[in-house]
């Protein structure tokens, strides 16, 4: 039985930035993926956005994070060759009444160190983009594109060449908890087989099936195993030229039913997520649901002609709250809230955790070597969910 000083389960975006970090500390690191390569759900799934920071709350985990990721992500695409652009972002309010939101919005970049936000009325969105109708907009010039296979593609590529590892077809099914680390049981995907791999530290980066890897650990209290709710969101791309040259949020209800508008790096351009909440994991596209947003996106793009809107892909975004709740942040549990030496589980980590990749393995980084989570307090309510 091979044994390591870490093992990381999730060879999405933020469980290989993690390896990233963690082998660039010299430390031996082992991924596990349960597919057969790296990011085949969540991360490969989004809208490959480099946001901002602009809607998170100022001192949470998406707030700091994402706004620190941010920076890291430029500069990091730009050493490596990795293809991003700066293509700006506009949110909008479609009316007087949504301006309140807007400038909430505004508060909230400033706050996390945004400082390059611009008001525009409407008729100076008109200028810059002249398909759109709105009442007022906030500018981003800092929000941006990438190669989000790019990414993580060179994250695998440093974790190798620093000499950590990453085994695919590599499904847990059972941790035991043992003097000074933990013994995992791994089936082969490829060819139903088993082994076992012995670690000290074990970092649960599981995406959608972090609370169930969380389950498998021997010692660990179930009642610091939150409820993750599915929330799906369908991508439509759009048949033609790209109506828009940077990004766009527009007001409530559009922007959860599929508003959004986003470009990738070839100029195609598509609007989603239109989000449902699902019970199970479910990556088929309802053609239908192309009515609703196309109803959406008329709130700010009325000339949208009919039938231009096919189906495209489909993700699912792990989250802590479920329907009617308020949002949740990200949830970072380690040895100083749960009580398992070794263990860090990181719970409901979605949008914008691409973006925030690195600066996430930075904190894990630090609980790894006994510091607590710099965002969540030491006493965790029954349910999962830390203490106000």
């Amino acid at each position: 039985m091979d044994r390591v000083s870490v093992v990381v389960i999730g060879a999405g975006a933020i469980g290989l930035a993690i390896a990233k970090a963690l082998t660039a500390q010299g430390r031996e690191v082992v991924v596990l993926e349960r597919n057969k390569t790296f990011g085949l759900e969540t991360s490969s799934r989004s809208n490959e956005v480099i946001h901002a920071s602009i809607f998170h709350v100022p001192g949470s985990p998406q707030g700091v994070l994402c706004r620190r990721g941010r920076d890291l992500m430029y500069a990091y695409c730009d050493e490596r060759g990795i293809g991003r652009r700066r293509t700006g972002k506009l949110v909008l309010a479609n009316t007087e009444d949504d301006r309140a939101t807007l400038e909430e919005f505004f508060r909230r970049g400033r706050a996390n160190g945004v400082d390059d936000l611009t008001w525009l009325d409407g008729s100076q969105v008109t200028e810059l983009e002249p398909n759109i109708r709105c009442h007022a907009a906030l500018l981003s010039p800092s929000s941006g594109i990438m190669d989000t296979n790019g990414v993580m593609r060179n994250y695998l590529g440093d974790v190798e060449e620093a000499g950590g590892a990453v085994a695919f077809n590599a499904e847990v099914v059972e941790i035991h908890k043992e003097d000074g680390g933990f013994r995992l049981t791994v089936r082969d995907n490829g060819n139903g087989t088993t082994s076992e791999i012995a670690c000290d530290t074990l970092v649960n980066a599981a995406g959608i099936w972090a609370p169930g890897i969380a389950e498998k650990v021997e010692g660990l209290d179930r009642k610091f195993v939150p409820k993750i709710y599915l929330a799906k969101g369908i991508f439509f791309k759009f048949q033609g030229r790209a109506p828009f040259s940077r990004l766009v949020v527009p007001s409530q209800p559009a922007w959860r039913n599929g508003g959004i508008f986003t470009l990738d790096l070839a100029g195609q351009g598509k609007f989603g997520p239109d989000e449902e909440w699902i019970d199970e994991v479910d990556y088929n596209i309802d053609e239908r649901r192309a009515v609703g947003v196309a109803e959406a996106v008329r709130s700010y793009f009325p000339a949208l002609p009919e039938n231009m809107l096919v189906g495209d892909y489909a993700g699912i975004r792990p989250r802590l709250n479920g329907p009617g709740e308020p949002p949740a942040d990200w949830l970072f549990q380690g040895p100083r809230e749960h009580g398992v030496a070794g263990l860090v589980n990181l719970f409901g980590f979605e949008s914008p955790g691409i973006t925030s990749s690195m600066a996430i393995a930075e904190v894990v980084s630090k609980m790894i070597d006994g510091a607590a989570s710099p965002f969540q307090p030491a006493a965790i309510y029954g349910d999962g969910k830390t203490a106000a």
